[in-house]
């Protein structure tokens, strides 16, 4: 019995701490829709072309970038490290790699080529700018909390 209320507490804590990281990943979610929109100056006519644009791309990207590499990674340690990899299976990886490079640029070409046709060209760049600048801060906001946790800590 003890044994059963222990899994159910532990599935539990598990939960929520999944629901607590994805409250707060779509709470930056929001805050980046907002710096966007506020840094673009967007009409709502034009956000309402612009967003269903970037978060298809978005959706794109974090496929690409996080769960194809993700694998291949995986794919590696699979086989018991780098170090006992065959050429062929390296090369396979490879391969993979470089296609996985190739799709990230052309769904980046497309992205821009899509987003001209709502925004102008200079609007682009600041969009570019804006995700780097936004990605910035949070990373620094990060890094804030980080040590006055540490601080706290000690």
């Amino acid at each position: 019995m003890k044994k059963i209320t222990l899994t159910i507490l532990m599935v539990l804590v598990t939960l929520n701490i999944i629901a607590q990281h994805q409250g707060k990943r779509e709470k930056i979610k929001a805050y980046k829709t907002a710096y966007i929109t506020e840094n673009l100056d967007l009409s709502p006519q034009e956000a309402e072309k612009f967003w269903p644009i970037y978060n298809a791309h978005e959706k794109e990207m974090y496929e690409l970038k996080v769960i194809k590499n993700r694998n291949i990674k995986n794919q590696i340690v699979d086989k018991g490290g780098i170090d006992e990899l065959s050429d062929s299976e390296a090369d396979q990886i490879m391969d993979n790699l470089i296609k996985n490079e190739q799709a990230i640029v052309k769904g980046k070409k497309d992205f821009f080529k899509n987003l001209k046709n709502v925004i102008s060209s200079k609007r682009v760049l600041k969009l570019y700018r804006s995700e780097h600048d936004f990605n910035r801060k949070l990373l620094s906001e990060y890094r804030k909390k980080k040590m006055m946790n540490q601080k706290n800590i000690k």
